[in-house]
């Protein structure tokens, strides 16, 4: 994501409550009657899933005008991502971000007054590569896809983000603030992220199987996407050889509990008894 827009927009937070356009709503007005749920699977990618952002404080001292401006924001905040990685969230100060990245603490100053700051702009910079990441995943028919390779199209590329961006998690993992502190910012991006997810599992669900009803189809979105969330974390911190068999238990788990609601089996016609 360019810089300049990274901190034009991490100056401003999405509230956990933030207005979003739901899911649920989308799918019930969408799905006919007759249960034909085409009509819908071409709403999951159009669907805008993201909350309007709310005004905040102004948390940057100086927003990059130039390309070699915004350069050096870029710089900043990979040196950040890669002392979050390697040292923990703690350890990214000012000084140490700064000295990653090859620059005087100065220049960090010249753009943010103060290392929440960096972490927000980090933040919004992971939530636009995990929204492009959302709209790639989730096809625009899921009939005729097997449930199997439907869970992976969304699962895999998932589990390689979480894999190429190690800070991630620890990011997302910063202490909630007030409203108008920057600290907060991850958080409230972390619950929007989540909160859109799950409105685009309802939509998928809702055009896979136009029978479910609003409220289980809704319970069925949270409690996927939140197994999903939970293993990928612990799968985040968990050593190499466990990594790809998490990734295949995640890939069961949901598999087993999604088949029986997404794929139920077709009800038996009874066939007529013979007359003797």
């Amino acid at each position: 994501m360019p810089a300049k827009r990274a901190v034009r927009s991490a100056a401003r937070g999405t509230a956990p409550g933030g207005t979003v356009r739901s899911a649920t709503r989308v799918a019930d007005d969408a799905v006919p009657a007759s249960g034909a749920g085409a009509s819908v699977g071409t709403e999951i990618a159009a669907v805008p899933m993201t909350a309007p952002e709310a005004p905040a404080a102004d948390a940057f001292r100086r927003r990059p005008r130039q390309s070699r401006g915004q350069a050096r924001v870029e710089l900043l905040l990979d040196a950040a991502a890669a002392v979050i990685a390697e040292q923990g969230l703690q350890a990214a100060t000012a000084e140490a971000i700064a000295l990653r990245a090859k620059t005087a603490k100065g220049s960090l100053y010249q753009f943010f007054p103060n290392r929440d700051a960096v972490l927000a702009a980090l933040a919004l910079r992971y939530a636009d590569e995990m929204r492009a990441i959302h709209e790639r995943a989730f096809p625009m028919d899921p009939h005729g896809v097997p449930l199997d390779r439907l869970i992976d199209r969304i699962v895999k590329p998932l589990a390689e983000f979480h894999d190429t961006h190690p800070a991630f998690r620890r990011v997302f993992a910063t202490v909630e603030g007030p409203a108008d502190d920057t600290r907060s910012a991850p958080t409230r991006l972390r619950a929007q992220l989540f909160e859109s997810f799950v409105d685009r599992l309802d939509v998928l669900f809702a055009a896979r199987n136009p029978t479910l009803t609003t409220r289980d189809r809704r319970r069925v979105a949270l409690v996927a996407a939140s197994l999903g969330q939970s293993l990928l974390a612990r799968r985040g911190r968990a050593v190499p050889a466990e990594k790809k068999p998490l990734l295949d238990d995640l890939r069961r788990i949901l598999l087993a509990y999604l088949q029986p609601v997404l794929d139920p089996p077709a009800a038996k016609s009874r066939s007529p008894r013979k007359k003797r």
